[in-house]
């Protein structure tokens, strides 16, 4: 971080490189490494070294997170799609997060009808959690669809009615 301060990237590239090497199951070493090409404009290998990662923290919801963000940035739509299809056997529970952020680029890209289709299976499986309804109500709010945003909203409290941010 000192000598991203002091705006020594080779150094600093040098210091990720050993990191990532010596803890390769420390998920926080590819993420910085990924992070710094990023700033630097440098997205489809900000891509490349969160796959990396990846191999070695399997499901790393950070890692995925942050590589369905940078792969958006880059345009790398196909790598992306391929990224999240590895996803398929995990139960639910524990990749809903990196679902959720796979719907929203969807509805980003222009593919309103896949987006909508991956939140409501995500509102049929994941019914008490709040922050579903809560981005899905968001999502149909911003393509003009406020009685639907309501409806989704009204739907979220029914299972989650202490889930504050539905009560918009």
């Amino acid at each position: 971080e000192f000598l991203k301060w002091e705006s020594k990237v080779d150094e600093a590239w040098i210091i990720y490189k050993i990191v990532t090497w010596i803890q390769p199951y420390a998920y926080q070493g590819w993420l910085e490494h990924a992070k710094l090409e990023e700033e630097i404009g440098n997205f489809h290998k900000s891509g490349w070294i969160l796959e990396a990662g990846l191999k070695f923290n399997k499901f790393n919801e950070n890692l995925f997170l942050k590589m369905i963000k940078v792969m958006e940035q880059a345009k790398d739509f196909n790598r992306l799609w391929e990224n999240l299809g590895k996803l398929k056997d995990i139960p639910i529970e524990r990749n809903w997060k990196i679902l959720l952020e796979g719907a929203l680029f969807e509805g980003w890209i222009g593919n309103v009808n896949k987006a909508w289709m991956i939140m409501r299976f995500l509102m049929n499986k994941c019914q008490t959690y709040g922050p579903v309804f809560l981005e899905a109500a968001k999502f149909e709010e911003r393509i003009g669809n406020f009685k639907s945003s309501f409806e989704i909203s009204e739907e979220g409290l029914y299972n989650n009615e202490k889930f504050s941010p539905l009560w918009f």
